[in-house]
């Protein structure tokens, strides 16, 4: 039999988000205790209406004792006057794990190629708008708990997990092999898109943690021997593009590429640069300054000679090298057999065909 006056309190697990008072339709002036970290909803004739924080409270409802007896009998021991009470509890529960149900398709962009990888973390959630989620998810539950809510948000979480990796992926063109390297940004996005879907539901993510996230070991054999194939049929230039260098940075390093393949010391210099990384810093003071003595060492002006003592260049017909000072003398050369001037680098005499 019920108490002249109740007291209705509730201690309970933690996991525990939402329970239902078993002390209902009690006497006006009984006395409600809200723990810390609980709120209490009063509902009366089927309407949520005060809402109690923690302390002790006294409840006005319409049941008197002296006339409870009465109704009671007129409406067969039931009262007209319904009352209950359910306990909110507002603590921050952080050890909800979740992992995807199904391999998330992804397309890495290196090899355009689909992967199915898996993904798991851990997060934790709490009640921020009590009256909100008792009318929202509770409903006539007696008792709600952490994995209710769970099974309640799966499908907003699964859906927001699957839609931020995948963008992650693409918009910033990342490997399949690089995506773990990114599990703090996408961990972050995870928890924004994902509160943004719960809001109105009464709770709210305190945090997201994506703690791996794992290519299928057929899918991951499968892209590695597909990538090592495309790296083997790929040329120098394909992979520069792709690691992001300009059309004239690309054409800066084809011509130090040429020039490298030049003999003699400017070839030479090139190579031993382009070995140690230089002709890479393409579009750089380095990477121009290469260039320019590749040019100058495999070209000269026609209207300019070297001076025959310190080999400057020097302009056609001068008398006197503007480095050295010395007299510019041209040896000239015969040929032993008819004595004809010897121009040029032939090997044999253009007058008589003599040998030289």
């Amino acid at each position: 039999m019920q108490n002249q006056l109740d007291v209705i309190q509730y201690v309970g697990d933690n996991n525990v988000l939402v329970s239902k008072s078993t002390i209902t339709n009690f006497n006006t002036k009984s006395q409600l205790i809200v723990n810390e970290s609980q709120e209490a909803l009063f509902y009366k004739d089927g309407q949520a209406l005060d809402l109690f924080a923690s302390g002790r409270h006294s409840l006005n409802t319409d049941n008197i004792p002296i006339f409870k007896k009465l109704f009671n009998k007129l409406f067969k021991d039931q009262t007209p006057f319904d009352c209950q009470v359910i306990f909110i509890n507002k603590v921050s529960v952080l050890d909800m794990v979740w992992g995807t149900d199904s391999p998330i398709q992804l397309e890495d962009p290196e090899t355009e190629m689909y992967i199915g990888v898996r993904a798991n973390g851990q997060t934790g959630i709490r009640v921020v708008d009590s009256r909100k989620f008792v009318v929202k998810v509770v409903g006539q539950i007696p008792e709600v708990t952490t994995d209710s809510v769970k099974r309640y948000i799966k499908g907003a979480l699964m859906t927001s997990v699957k839609d931020i990796i995948a963008k992650t992926i693409v918009n910033n063109k990342i490997g399949i092999l690089e995506i773990s390297a990114r599990l703090k940004e996408i961990s972050d996005l995870i928890k924004v898109d994902l509160n943004k879907e719960i809001a109105e539901l009464g709770i709210e993510i305190v945090h997201f943690y994506v703690n791996s996230i794992n290519a299928n070991p057929e899918d991951l054999a499968e892209f590695k021997l597909q990538r090592q194939r495309l790296l083997a049929a790929t040329t120098d230039a394909e992979i520069r593009r792709r690691q992001g260098y300009t059309y004239q940075e690309e054409k800066q390093f084809d011509v130090l590429k040429t020039a490298a393949s030049n003999q003699g010391m400017g070839g030479t210099f090139i190579s031993a640069g382009m070995g140690l990384g230089v002709g890479m810093a393409a579009g750089g003071a380095i990477g121009h300054s290469m260039t320019n003595a590749s040019q100058a060492m495999t070209e000269q002006p026609k209207n300019m000679m070297q001076c025959p003592e310190c080999h400057a260049a020097i302009p056609v017909g001068a008398k006197f090298c503007s480095e050295c000072g010395k007299p510019v003398v041209i040896k000239k050369k015969f040929c032993t057999n008819c004595g004809s001037e010897i121009t040029g680098t032939g090997k044999f005499c253009a007058n008589c065909g003599a040998q030289l």
